[in-house]
C-alpha cells in the first residue's frame, strides 16, 4: 500500500523554520532596509549560519536550542546593531525572531502543552472500556 505524503511528514517544524529563514534572506530588500550594511550582514550571517541548523530542529534538540538563540538575536539585533530607527526593519526582525523562538521551543519540547493527557488510540480506548464494563459486572456478582 502506498503511503500518502501527509502520513510521511510527521513534524513540519523544519519546513516552517526553513520558510522563516528564507524570509529572513529576502526581507531587507522586500522591506527596503537593504541600505543598512549591518542589517544585510546580520541577515547573511543568520541565513548561512542558522539556516542549516534550523532545518534539523525536529531531530536534534541542540539545533532547536540554537534556533531559539538565533531567534532571540534576530529580535534584538536592530537595537544592538543600530538599524532600529527603520520601523519596517525592527518589526520584521521582531516577528521573524519570535517565530524562530516559537518553532525552536516547540521542537525542543519546551512549548506550551495543549493537551492535558496523552491521546490514546481508539482501539485501546475500546478495549479499556470493555475491560472496565466487564470488571464492573464481575464485581457486582
Amino acid at each position: 500500500m502506498k503511503q500518502s505524503s501527509a502520513s510521511r511528514v510527521r513534524n513540519r517544524a523544519p519546513l516552517a523554520a526553513g520558510a522563516v529563514i528564507a524570509w529572513v534572506a529576502v526581507s531587507p530588500w522586500v522591506w527596503g532596509f537593504a541600505d543598512s550594511r549591518s542589517a544585510v550582514a546580520n541577515h547573511v550571517f543568520l541565513v548561512l549560519g542558522l539556516g542549516p541548523v534550523a532545518l534539523m530542529i525536529a531531530v536534534l534538540r541542540p539545533a532547536a536550542v540554537v534556533t531559539i538563540l538565533g531567534g532571540i538575536w534576530l529580535a534584538l539585533s536592530p537595537w544592538i546593531l543600530g538599524y532600529a530607527p527603520d520601523q519596517a526593519a525592527w518589526v520584521n526582525e521582531l516577528v521573524a525572531g519570535a517565530l524562530l523562538v516559537a518553532l525552536g521551543a516547540s521542537a525542543a519540547g519546551t512549548g506550551v502543552q495543549l493537551r492535558s493527557r496523552p491521546r490514546v488510540p481508539s482501539h485501546r480506548r475500546a478495549a479499556a472500556g470493555a475491560a472496565a464494563v466487564l470488571g464492573g459486572v464481575e464485581s457486582d456478582q
